[in-house]
């Protein structure tokens, strides 16, 4: 009785864990929110917005980043801002735990506890972005209301923030009972469904510029590829380890050189973008509304936004990658798990090893995506294809990122539910 009753349970608990079901809700999740972006929002004349958008979309700041975050979509809706007020208001708040010593206690001390106090606080700062963004979008399309009393408006700001924090909810579902990166998945969708409007293939000639423009993006992609997977790493040896080289002094040299060997295959790695996707996305994020204040002002407002663009993707790299890894925490890690660097002395010398390194690569992650950039950039002005005109290589980026970032979390959930089974 008492076995079958533990049988019981243990199915059902790898029943809530199945990777499938995790599959299942994400894609259910994902097409409320693309089904929720295709409702028209009221008082608005969406014929003229919609040939505004057609004819803008690679002209102005504003809406691209809209149609960016909305997945393309030509017209107004309640959720229009999607995820960008929970991404401003998640920059904010990382930017107070690296200034701020009681923000840093709550993620790293507190637990669990902590991290709550952190998400409401992204989330209170998620409405006030809300409120700001949505102001300053209707102040920019007001030609497009009917009405344009203040009453009118505040319903309307009303609901952008209550359509911002659904989307919010949303990914905290795909979070909790879903494969997880609940954000960075809605912008991936919403990417993937602004190229499909696009319809690249609909008006392309088949001829020699169209397979060199293939060819260059394939290129582009192999780059991208390593600038997301590249890894370096760090040769460590353990307290036994050291013990046994001490007592192998004599040995030949071929079998030092076989235990070196393993101990190069049990390294600290490290990615050479540790931070990922985020610098792309917040600097995608704030770059066309630097570029809405510049453009007009400044002459060659193009090549300061570029390199306004460039110096917020180095910059953000580097700073995601000493807030989230951090240098003193690892040291403590490897002085407790009786592990140290090879030729470095465990303790303060570590410490700047590991701040060194930490350094060089957010420096050289960040440099590297730039390049990809001005690349892209540089060969698109060469090449003048109508294909490479249409893509966004911020947006490409974004896209390679978030699919290596899937299949790594889908592999996970498998991996796990194959050894259970064993």
């Amino acid at each position: 009785m008492y076995e079958s009753a533990i049988k019981f349970f243990l199915k059902k608990k790898i029943s809530q864990n199945n990777p499938t079901k995790k599959l299942l809700i994400t894609l259910i999740i994902l097409f409320i929110i693309r089904f929720a972006n295709t409702i028209p929002l009221s008082g608005i004349d969406q014929d003229a917005l919609r040939r505004s958008f057609m004819q803008m979309d690679n002209k102005n700041a504003i809406l691209q980043i809209i149609n960016m975050y909305s997945g393309g979509t030509t017209l107004l809706s309640p959720f229009s801002l999607g995820i960008i007020p929970y991404i401003n208001g998640s920059i904010l708040v990382d930017l107070l735990t690296a200034v701020f010593p009681t923000f840093e206690k709550l993620q790293q001390e507190e637990g669990e506890i902590g991290r709550q106090k952190l998400t409401f606080y992204k989330k209170v700062l998620t409405i006030i972005f809300g409120l700001v963004q949505s102001c300053a979008l209707l102040f920019y399309l007001k030609s497009y209301f009917y009405n344009t009393e203040l009453f009118n408006f505040a319903v309307i700001c009303l609901e952008f923030v209550t359509g911002t924090l659904l989307t919010v909810w949303l990914s905290t579902l795909i979070d909790n009972q879903g494969i997880g990166n609940g954000t960075s998945i809605i912008i991936f969708t919403n990417i993937i469904t602004g190229l499909i409007n696009k319809n690249f293939f609909g008006s392309q000639q088949f001829d020699s510029l169209f397979w060199i423009q293939i060819l260059f993006l394939l290129v582009l992609l192999s780059f991208i590829c390593i600038s997301q997977t590249a890894r370096i790493n760090i040769d460590v040896v353990s307290a036994r380890q050291l013990i046994f080289l001490e007592n192998s002094e004599n040995y030949s040299n071929t079998k030092q050189n076989n235990s070196l060997m393993q101990l190069k295959d049990s390294g600290l790695s490290i990615r050479l973008n540790q931070a990922g996707i985020f610098p792309i996305i917040i600097a995608s994020n704030l770059l066309p509304f630097f570029s809405f204040f510049t453009n007009g002002i400044l002459k060659d407002y193009r090549f300061i936004n570029n390199l306004f663009y460039y110096v917020l993707i180095i910059g953000f790299n580097y700073f995601y990658t000493t807030v989230f890894w951090d240098p003193e925490k690892i040291s403590e890690q490897l002085r407790k798990a009786s592990v140290s660097i090879v030729n470095i002395t465990p303790g303060k010398e570590t410490v700047s090893y590991l701040e060194n390194v930490v350094r060089s690569t957010s420096i050289l992650g960040g440099i590297f995506l730039c390049f990809i950039l001005i690349s892209y950039d540089v060969l698109k002005q060469v090449i003048n294809g109508p294909l490479l005109n249409q893509i966004n290589i911020s947006s490409l980026i974004i896209l390679v990122g978030v699919s290596y970032e899937i299949q790594k979390n889908v592999r996970a959930l498998y991996k796990n539910i194959i050894d259970q089974s064993i």
